[in-house]
């Protein structure tokens, strides 16, 4: 305890009452004359105590002088907000540690300064509210590493700008400013060292209360990267008129109270009867709901409800809740609280409240989004301690053995500091959202547009770097400046769907690679420009709050994004994207590659990476998901990771990148190094390719048929899954589908081609009944589904509005483009004509003595007529129904090519034809006007018939007929030449080239069309059918490698022929040492890398060995030379006089030397 005579003391455990009388604070000042005493009470109010923390009591006269220092220098200011930015600057450039924990911008950090002093110095007559809100923000600043050098440097920056600007500063207030800045640091320090244990049994008792393991947060996350943690930033909380009582301070949880409260709630359960024993947490909730402010009214209600057995009570009795969200609901419904909305608006957010409660800031920012949403629901005053009440109650209930006083009070803290977050802003948001709204509608568009480019213009200059990002036209710079303000009004009038949208905003920018050191600046530029033109105080509030948790939210997503993963995507580097993947554990790879969760919203690398043009990205992860890696307890395999992911992967890689299709199909194959009797063993994993997730047909073929790929078609993935389709069930539900259609060809045949035009069967009465029944068939089976058939599917383009215009007019249903469909549609419409013209009927009104026949008496010629139409229409029909049959050709791969082929080939003789016809009417009628006496040429229609006679080689007369008349003979002979010649020879050369070329890719083209009748067939199959099918793939069966080497499920095992596919190494990375999942794999890269290295250097080796027996060589072969006296190779011992030996370098006598040391070479 220090003297009194200094005006501060520090009292540990003892509470002195607050009055309001002035009597209470009166203690002895220090006397102007002792200067010896001065300089000691200020070395003493200079040490900061970390070993506890106590109130701060100071005498009043103290209290009033250092509350008169700080109205000093706010007045030394023309405005607040320069007195907040000078508090800021002197902070901010004590030392360059502190720099670091400042991340809030400025212009609202500044301000939150001055709200923090304004509230602290209000409350120095208090010191149990004092403590409480000092506590607050030591907590608040818990995961900041404070130290007694950062406290004495934030105090002496406080302290020089205070003497710097206030000059009447005496001694008292200086000692009080000194004792109340180092009891603030101390309490920092002593918080953060001694609520950790706090923080673990919370942790403990959440965890059990929801019957988890602690590893669902961590599987949330999406990645191994922790959440950066951030400095908190000082908030007003209080005012100076709430009463002390009203928030009770965990300190103040003495162990003596806490036993007490717990001795009571034991008494008072003893004290019920057996009927609510039966029920521990309906009676938990229930007394705790009378000892915590709820009227024993409700409680009454409650029980008197319970005796009568309502339906809603005894439901609810029979209903035992198992964790805390069922235990809560259970218990407000039974407290009469289920009215309050609000109440389920914390409870949906408490269990982020909970889990953040060691992060400071993250949990603030969830309390200022669930203060919004609380707004958005309470019509009334709102009494956060019935929450309280409940949660006490229901983990009470939950853990009823472990439940001690340390839990107690942990959990009063916790709801302290809550309550204090939430209660600070509660009730505001609604005036705020008013006020902002007021302020941003009244800005007309010239005076906008001039301040979004004051702002552009200010953050450029305090961030140059923000050039480098927006670097958009300047209209959509003014947009987004835009959507920041409509950002800062709609949190405020939605924050559910605000909140979801700035989440999924910040992962956009993670994928963009925006630093997070660019938004305070750009938060700060806002407000700079934007502030002063706001005409009221709550505007600027509004304004400065709600752009201060748009900026903390966005920061953190992108904070907890930016993975090693997604930096690599931005880079689109394969090779980088490898090394951060394998920081890895090998159990949660793929999840690394496929999710980074942030909150409630997530991003995938791999969907990123596609959809931004990163494909070396995208495609070194899907490889690296579809490695089989192995250990010696479990396979890895990311293929369910994958899918599970992206069920729709297929179709995404189809539109934005085909390119890398062939890797995905390339990963879900195994092939075997062994051969065995000629075969290979092969594994092909197309579990996801064939269902999806909700046991559906995947759309994986579908998809693949909207690119018609003839080569992606003929894959053996792609292959394997068609013909498993295809032979399994598909076939036999194609064949019944069209065995209609080929009876209806049947009946066609005998009823109008074999049956009447035998002349033997024609009187027999018999045989004219069954043509008559035949034709009655067609017309009432095939012509009346077809109708039914094509009106639905009109009906169903109309709705759905899949339409093809032509010239801008004419609308065509899209599923007619499909070629049977095309069909059946004009085979309708030629069953309809024949129904109409129907020989038979007629007869019945003209002769109906002879009934059944299609021969009758006709004065008038009208019933020849109508069997001469009805002949046509007849005719026309049997056609298109042997055309249509072609669609069975389906059946065979290879027939199926073959008229494909021909369909693409005589595609070519439509230009040849139009070429012909050209020609054709170009000479006859040419001819025409030649004076001549040639009869077969007479006019234009006969000229045309006659040349395209001589073409078709169907021309009866001869050339001598012509031989008298030079000038048609020239005509014919010209005529000739261009169309036998040029035309026909040409049409020859374009069909050979067009055959070469589409053969290539026949078979890919009859595969599309197979795949076109699967995905149609699939879309109608009963849902019996199919679970039959599914079941009889057996992919829960894991299939094996090796003989031995049982592997994983999810695939179909063939056996194909061994030269089909050569494969000469094994695909599977296998690895031995430790089996955890919570190990790296071994860096296969490196690996790999180290080999070449190795090789590289024994080839640098024999490389310079042989280079220096080589020079070995020279120099013997010259030294031989010289010693000879003459050049052997010269007959005449002729030595040029120019000759000069070449000089020796270092090296080479060196290894001369060695060469003579060691002997010949």
């Amino acid at each position: 305890m220090v003297d009194h005579e200094l005006g501060v003391s520090f009292k540990e455990g003892e509470e002195e009452p607050e009055d309001d009388d002035d009597e209470a604070f009166e203690v002895s000042s220090v006397s102007g004359n002792e200067s010896e005493e001065e300089v000691n009470l200020m070395a003493l109010a200079e040490e900061i105590n970390t070993e506890s923390f106590g109130p701060l009591r100071l005498e009043r006269k103290t209290v009033v002088e250092m509350r008169n220092v700080w109205n000093a220098y706010c007045q030394s200011h023309d405005t607040i907000e320069a007195a907040a930015d000078l508090l800021y600057e002197a902070i901010f450039e004590s030392s360059p540690a502190i720099q670091q924990v400042f991340t809030t911008p400025k212009a609202v950090q500044a301000m939150r300064f001055i709200d923090a002093f304004d509230s602290y110095l209000a409350c120095l007559d208090k010191p149990k509210q004092l403590k409480q809100m000092v506590e607050l923000l030591a907590y608040r600043h818990i995961n900041i590493d404070v130290t007694v050098t950062t406290a004495e440097i934030f105090r002496d920056a406080i302290m020089d700008l205070l003497v710097e600007v206030v000059h009447d500063f005496d001694m008292s207030a200086r000692i009080g400013w000194l004792a109340f800045l180092g009891w603030i640091g101390g309490a920092h320090i002593y918080i953060k060292t001694t609520y950790q244990e706090r923080l673990s049994t919370l942790e403990d008792c959440w965890q059990k209360a929801n019957k988890t393991d602690g590893t669902a947060d961590a599987k949330a996350s999406g990645h191994a990267k922790q959440s950066q943690n951030y400095a908190p930033k000082p908030q007003k909380t209080l005012d100076d008129d709430e009463d002390d009582d009203a928030v009770e301070t965990s300190s103040s949880f003495e162990e003596e109270d806490a036993r007490g409260a717990d001795a009571e709630w034991e008494s008072e359960t003893e004290n019920v009867g057996e009927e609510k024993k039966s029920c521990c947490c309906c009676f938990g909730r229930t007394r705790h709901a009378t000892g915590d402010g709820a009227s024993a009214e409700n409680v009454t209600r409650t029980t008197s409800s319970k005796s009568t057995g309502s339906e809603n009570t005894k439901s609810a009795v029979a209903f035992v809740p198992s964790n805390f969200k069922e235990m809560f609901e259970f218990n407000i419904q039974v407290m009469g609280l289920r009215s309050n909305a609000w109440l389920e608006e914390i409870l949906y957010s408490f269990d982020a409240i909970v889990t953040h409660i060691g992060n400071p800031k993250r949990l603030e920012e969830e309390l200022d989004v669930l203060t919004l949403r609380i707004a958005k629901v309470a019509w009334e005053d709102v009494n956060l301690n019935q929450f309280k009440s409940v949660m006490l109650a229901s983990l009470r209930s939950l853990l009823p053995k472990e439940w001690d006083t340390h839990h107690e009070v942990a959990w009063n803290w916790l709801w302290d500091v809550v309550d204090q977050l939430l209660s600070k802003n509660l009730g505001k948001p609604y005036e705020w959202e008013n006020s902002l709204y007021y302020f941003l509608q009244a800005i007309g568009e010239d005076t906008g547009y001039q301040l979004r480019s004051t702002i552009y213009d200010r953050f450029f200059i305090a961030a140059p770097l923000g050039q480098d990002y927006f670097k958009q036209s300047d209209t959509r710079l003014h947009f987004i400046m835009q959507r920041v303000f409509n950002f800062s009004m709609d949190i405020f009038a939605d924050p559910w769907q605000v909140v979801d949208d700035i989440s999924a905003l910040g992962l956009r920018h993670v994928g963009y690679g925006v630093p997070t050191e660019l938004f305070g600046p750009f938060v700060t530029a806002v407000l700079e420009v934007m502030l002063p033109a706001a005409g009221t105080s709550s505007a600027k509030e509004a304004l400065r709050w709600s752009l201060a948790l748009i900026a903390q939210q966005l920061v953190r997503t992108i904070s907890e994004g930016s993975t090693l993963v997604m930096k690599a995507v931005n880079t689109n580097s394969g090779g980088q994207l490898v090394k951060a993947v394998n920081l890895a554990p090998r159990g949660k790879r793929a999840e690394w590659l496929l999710n980074v969760q942030v909150g409630t919203h997530s991003i995938s690398p791999l969907f990123w990476a596609i959809q931004s043009g990163s494909l070396d990205a995208a495609r070194s992860i899907i490889e690296d998901l579809l490695v089989i890696r192995a250990d010696r307890e479990r396979y890895y395999f990311g293929a369910d990771d994958l899918f599970g992911r992206h069920q729709d992967i297929v179709g995404i890689l189809c539109h934005e990148a085909p390119s890398i299709l062939p890797t995905l199909l390339d990963g879900l194959c195994w092939r075997s190094t062994r051969t065995q009797a000629g075969t290979r063993r092969a594994n092909y994993y197309v579990k996801h390719l064939i269902i999806n997730k909700d046991g559906q047909p995947a759309e994986f073929l579908r998809e693949l048929c909207k690119i018609k790929d003839p080569k992606l078609m003929c894959h053996p993935v792609v292959v394997t899954v068609s013909d498993k389709l295809w032979s399994g069930l598909v076939q036999r539900q194609f064949l019944l589908s069209r065995l209609w259609f080929i009876a209806s060809l049947i009946t066609l045949m005998l009823s109008q081609s074999i049956l009447p035009k035998i002349p033997a069967l024609a009187s027999i009465t018999a045989v004219r009944w069954i043509i008559l029944f035949g034709r009655c068939s067609i017309y009432c089976g095939t012509l009346v589904r077809l109708i039914i058939r094509h009106a639905a599917q009109t009906f169903a383009a109309i709705r759905h509005r899949k339409f093809r215009t032509y010239w801008h007019v004419i609308l065509v249903p899209e599923y007619l483009h499909d070629l049977f469909q095309g069909g059946s549609l004009i085979l309708m419409m030629m069953l309809l004509l024949m129904c109409f013209n129907e020989p038979m009927l007629h007869c019945a009104v003209s002769s109906p003595d002879t009934f059944p026949t299609d021969h009758c008496g006709d004065d008038n010629g009208t019933i020849e007529s109508t069997r001469r139409l009805y002949s046509v229409w007849g005719m026309l029909s049997m056609g298109l129904h042997w055309g249509l049959m072609l669609d069975l050709s389906v059946f065979s791969t290879g027939l199926s090519a073959f008229f494909l082929v021909l369909t693409q080939v005589l595609g070519i003789i439509g230009p040849f034809v139009i070429a012909l016809v050209f020609e054709l009417l170009m000479f006859g009628t040419a001819v025409t006007l030649l004076q001549t006496n040639y009869f077969e040429m007479r006019d234009i229609p006969n000229s045309v018939l006659a040349l395209f006679a001589m073409v078709v080689m169907l021309f009866e007369d001869d050339y001598r007929s012509v031989y008298d008349e030079p000038a048609l003979l020239i005509v014919v002979f010209v005529f000739f030449l261009s169309v036998l010649i040029v035309l026909m020879n040409i049409l020859i050369a374009q069909l050979n080239s067009s055959y070469v070329f589409i053969y290539q890719d026949m078979i890919g083209f009859a595969r599309i069309r197979r795949a076109l009748v699967i995905v149609e067939t699939l879309s109608t199959l009963e849902a019996s059918k199919w679970e039959r099918f599914v079941s009889s793939l057996n992919f829960d069966k894991p299939l094996e490698f090796n003989e031995g080497d049982v592997g994983m499920a999810g695939g179909l095992q063939i056996c194909e022929p061994a030269s089909e596919h050569v494969v000469l190494k094994e695909t599977i990375a296998r690895f031995g040492g430790l089996c955890s999942e919570d190990m790296q794999w071994p860096d296969e890269g490196r690996q790999e890398e180290d080999k070449l290295i190795k090789v590289q250097e024994l080839a640098d080796e024999a490389l310079l060995q042989a280079t220096k027996q080589a020079k070995l060589r020279r120099r013997k072969m010259l030294a031989g030379t010289d010693d000879d006296g003459g050049d052997h190779g010269d007959p005449q011992g002729y030595r040029h006089s120019s000759f000069v030996r070449p000089p020796i370098d270092v090296d080479d006598e060196d290894d001369a030397g060695l060469s003579f040391a060691g002997g010949d070479d």
